[in-house]
């Protein structure tokens, strides 16, 4: 019995020597940014910066393949932020979306098959920047913007959850809803965490019965698993440091990449 763990971590061991000569030195290089860029993203900039990741990561795999690598390493970004989040979200937020969004991602499990990575990106790409335009539109015309319905929270919830689910792109569709609200930086990145670390956990099951998780991808994930914590502090170094007002004018630029990137890979791919 006391060979056991011995055993293990040889197995381990192996693994790990296998996931890493089984991908090229770009693959890494590529996989080090995407990594570094979620946790980025958990300071509320990855609104538009996240989407990136995705694209990075399958430019030198599978679309699968950095699906389920990304996975793991987007639970451990919400763990390591967990307690902060907890301390400062919005639970009257997160009440009202969070419910939608798993019905938005058990949609996306019933569709995973059917949505192609194309489609999805032209969607939300072509959404983004309408709602982007609108906001400009108001913004230099002076209008009084009205408070945002429930509704719109739950909308943009559920298409959060979905959009999540088939391609871990969730940022820009609940980020509509987010700026509307126009809490305080703190807050808004709070809530956006503990709204992602639930939907990244409700991930595992159905991405394992889809067959989208095996040993070898997690070995991969563990291999890049040390970069977490340094998007993670990065980015609430920043969110500390720019005042309200700027935060949200870089959000809303990082949304306009995102939104371009998006329409973009849906267009050309």
């Amino acid at each position: 019995m006391s060979l056991h763990p011995i055993v293990l971590g040889n197995s381990l061991m192996i693994s790990l020597v296998q996931a890493f000569n089984d991908h090229s030195p770009l693959f890494f290089v590529l996989a080090v940014i995407s990594v570094i860029i979620v946790g980025i993203s958990k300071s509320g900039f990855g609104a538009g910066l996240g989407v990136l990741s995705l694209p990075l990561m399958a430019s030198q795999s599978s679309i699968n393949e950095a699906l389920a690598i990304l996975l793991p390493l987007l639970i451990a970004i919400d763990l390591v932020g967990l307690r902060r989040f907890l301390r400062n979200a919005d639970w009257r937020i997160l009440k009202l979306v969070l419910l939608p969004a798993a019905f938005g991602m058990l949609l996306g499990y019933l569709f995973f098959s059917s949505i192609t990575p194309k489609i999805l990106s032209l969607s939300i790409g072509i959404f983004t920047l309408l709602f982007l335009i609108q906001s400009l539109v108001i913004a230099r015309l002076n209008l009084k913007e009205a408070k945002p319905f429930p509704w719109l929270g739950r909308l943009m919830g559920g298409v959060s959850g979905f959009t999540s689910f088939i391609a871990h792109i969730g940022g820009p569709p609940i980020t509509i809803y987010m700026l509307r609200e126009k809490v305080s930086p703190m807050v808004y990145t709070s809530t956006l965490g503990i709204f992602f670390t639930v939907i990244n956990f409700g991930k595992l099951v159905p991405y394992a019965y889809l067959d989208l998780l095996n040993f070898n991808q997690l070995a991969t994930s563990i291999l890049l698993l040390p970069l977490v914590p340094v998007g993670v502090y990065l980015g609430f170094y920043l969110a500390k440091r720019i005042s309200a007002k700027w935060y949200y004018i870089i959000v809303q630029f990082f949304l306009l990449v995102a939104s371009i990137k998006l329409i973009a890979d849906g267009l050309l791919a």
